[in-house]
């Protein structure tokens, strides 16, 4: 079933500036030229999650957009999973209160919520609501940096986290102490300092790629007497500050947070996983 989702997005007025006696006017630049190519990082709503998981969304160059995350769609009944949906914007129309309306549709819905308004603020944050105004926020985006930021040669790791009194770990440990190492290509790991090795002269490497602010790699849980389980399908969204990554993975071996763990023994339940550059 196909579904309307209106986009408003309020524009801030640019005013021209005076240089002596010259008055110069510089005009706005207008929505459409403004969302061209733009990115914006941010959480899904988390109602039907776990907790709320990471999203990018592409404004394209053309008339469409595209919304990445891991996404669980329920069509007739059946359980599909996406890392990505598209929606084409069909008008963008001027208010009388001076904000700018944009029409678009997605060609199918997604769970868990249907998004109506995208609304857009100082053209740096877009909040997403449905029309049911008892209904919170379906998204909570900020726009990333047109220049971008690059995780090569960066260091990362989990908070730390205290599951018991006694239990002192790194929360999210798939990813804890994952390096992005400096040939650009390939995802490292440590342990206590040291270099993970399968083996005296193989360490432990598995190949991401960065696309944007969007990093699609792979954990591990190394295991006692030198054995190492690889996790896939970890992805992970940059945030624009550049030093924090909101993280989850659809593989039923990773370890985040899950409500049957009741002791959280990989983080807080309910709270979106990120990681934090060191």
């Amino acid at each position: 079933m196909k579904k309307n989702v209106v986009i408003l997005i309020c524009c801030a007025s640019i005013f021209g500036a005076c240089k002596k006696k010259t008055s110069i006017t510089t005009p706005s630049q207008s929505v459409t030229d403004f969302i061209k190519n733009t990115e914006w990082v941010g959480t899904l709503d988390k109602n039907g999650f776990e907790y709320a998981p990471p999203c990018a969304l592409k404004f394209n160059t053309d008339n469409t957009f595209t919304m990445y995350s891991h996404f669980v769609f329920f069509l007739n009944g059946v359980e599909t999973r996406k890392d990505s949906i598209s929606g084409n914007i069909q008008s963008i129309d001027s208010m009388p209160d001076g904000s700018t309306r944009i029409t678009t549709n997605i060609n199918t819905t997604f769970n868990p919520a249907t998004t109506n308004y995208l609304y857009v603020t100082d053209r740096k944050k877009i909040v997403g609501m449905s029309s049911d105004p008892t209904q919170q926020p379906t998204f909570q985006w900020d726009i990333f940096p047109a220049k971008g930021i690059s995780v090569y040669g960066t260091h990362w790791k989990g908070p730390e986290w205290h599951s018991t009194p006694t239990n002192k770990s790194y929360a999210y440990p798939d990813l804890n102490n994952i390096i992005f190492l400096a040939d650009g290509i390939n995802t490292g790991y440590s342990l206590n300092g040291q270099p993970v090795y399968l083996s005296q002269n193989t360490p432990l490497q598995h190949i991401y790629q960065q696309i944007g602010s969007r990093i699609y790699m792979s954990g591990y849980n190394f295991l006692p007497g030198g054995a190492a389980i690889t996790v896939n399908n970890y992805f992970g969204v940059l945030l624009p500050s550049g030093d924090k990554m909101l993280v989850d993975s659809d593989s039923p071996d990773a370890r985040l947070p899950n409500y049957v763990n009741t002791n959280e023994p990989y983080g807080p339940n309910g709270t979106t996983p990120i990681i934090y550059k060191y």
